[in-house]
This record gives C-alpha cells, sequence and structure tokens, in this order.
C-alpha cells in the first residue's frame, strides 16, 4: 500500500494515474525477475515516455514502478527541477519499491535526464548493491550542447545543469558513473537532435554495453524521445533485462 500512498505525503506518484492503466501494476508478485523502475526525462512524464516500452516488459513478467519527477515550484512540468532534488525523489522512489516487494534489488530503466538519475541514484549509499541492472535510453550523462547560453536557472535549474558546460557537469565527470560495474545498456540513436554529440552518451567503463541503434538496424530512423517507441529499441531493452 506504500506505493500508492506517497502521492498522499506529496511526494512522487505511484499509481495507475500515471495514464496508463495497470503500468504501475503494485499487485505483481512474479519473483523470476527483479522489480522495474521506469524513470522518465525533462519535461515529460511516464505516460508519454513509457507507454511502448511498458506493455511489453508486462507481457515478459516484469513487475514494473514508475514516478513523475522534478516539478519546479507551481509549475506544472515534471523533471525541471533542481537534479540534486530530482535525484533524492527518485532515490526515496527506488528505497520504497524495495521496501514494499521485499525485493533484494531493482532494475531501472531512465531516459534523458532520466538515465542520468538512474546512474546517480545507484551511486548512493541507501542504493548500494540494491541495483541489479540499469538501461540508459539516450542518457544525459555530460549534458548537451543543445542548452541556449541564457535558459533561466531559476524556471528550469535542470535545463541549466544539464548544458555541457555546466559546473554540475564539469563536476560530475570528477568521478566514474558505474564504479561498481553494474550491468548496464546505453542505447542511443544517431538521430538524436536533444544531448549531443550523441556519443557523449556512452560509456566507456567495466559493466556497460553500448549500443547505437543503427548498428544494429541501419536503415531505422528514431529521434531522441521516439527512440523509446521504436520496436526494435524496445527488444533490445526487453532482452537485456531478460539476460541471466
Amino acid at each position: 500500500m506504500g506505493l500508492f500512498f506517497l502521492v498522499q505525503s506529496g511526494g512522487a506518484v505511484a499509481d495507475d494515474s500515471l495514464g496508463l492503466p495497470g503500468l504501475v501494476n503494485v499487485s505483481c508478485t512474479n519473483s523470476d525477475y527483479s522489480p522495474v523502475v521506469l524513470v522518465h526525462g525533462t519535461f515529460a512524464n511516464t505516460r508519454r515516455a513509457y507507454s511502448t516500452v511498458a506493455p511489453v516488459l508486462k507481457e515478459n513478467g516484469f513487475c514494473l514502478y514508475a514516478l513523475n519527477y522534478g516539478k519546479q515550484g507551481i509549475y506544472g512540468v515534471n523533471g525541471i527541477a533542481d537534479i540534486q532534488s530530482s535525484l533524492s525523489e527518485v532515490t526515496k522512489f527506488i528505497g520504497t519499491v524495495l521496501q514494499e516487494t521485499g525485493a533484494e534489488k531493482v532494475s531501472v530503466i531512465g531516459h534523458s535526464q532520466g538515465g542520468l538519475l538512474a546512474f546517480l541514484a545507484s551511486n548512493t549509499p541507501e542504493l548500494a548493491n540494491r541495483v541489479d541492472r540499469i538501461v540508459a535510453v539516450a542518457p544525459s550523462l555530460r549534458g548537451t550542447d543543445r542548452v541556449p547560453p541564457k535558459v533561466s536557472s531559476a524556471h528550469c535549474p535542470a535545463c541549466t545543469q544539464l548544458g555541457s558546460e555546466s559546473e554540475f557537469m564539469k563536476n560530475l565527470q570528477n568521478g566514474r558513473f558505474n564504479p561498481g560495474g553494474l550491468r548496464a545498456l546505453v542505447l542511443a540513436t544517431k538521430d538524436d537532435l536533444v544531448v549531443t554529440p550523441v556519443e557523449s552518451q556512452f560509456l566507456d567503463e567495466p559493466g556497460v554495453t553500448n549500443v547505437y541503434l543503427q548498428d544494429q538496424f541501419p536503415k531505422l530512423r528514431a529521434t531522441h524521445s521516439g527512440l523509446l517507441h521504436v520496436h526494435e529499441a524496445v527488444a533490445l531493452i526487453k532482452d537485456f533485462l531478460l539476460q541471466e
């Protein structure tokens, strides 16, 4: 019940009000796989981001949990708050999933800023050794050079922080994203015009598999957000989570 009642305390929403009937299947008791937490990106929401991925994973027996995070003040837009604040939300939510399900570990799928948060959350003391694997789809691990220089840090703190030359990003590059060597898939599309340069999405670290969609499917086109809705990409995500 705790997952449902997060909304009552002003925390992240974790029920079917996310807009996809049965998306957050808290009654799921399948023990074959780790629960999967879905984390959207900047300006996004779970319904829009995972409407294609979630049904496929559910059909394959995964228990799914999701949140909408990162609202800034009175603005009703997700994923724009200070990234450290969003990280705290995501970390707390994952902890609640672990507590309520009794699972030893979770897997995390994150898109764009959500991919960055997935790695950062896995490195927090609260989640030490509690993350099984990570799927980072078009992740902004080193920010992007597409952030306008005069973007408002007051109205969208995350937008400023996600600039590749921001102090936030410069500080992140001093460490490793996957020091524990978790199994991680970084999936990118060469058509990405949001997180650029696209190769900055990849990690040269133990445990990480970097994949360009077009290296496996040369004729496919997929935008930054569209990558989550290409069936071949969804199959890659599913197969990675199914790996022993």
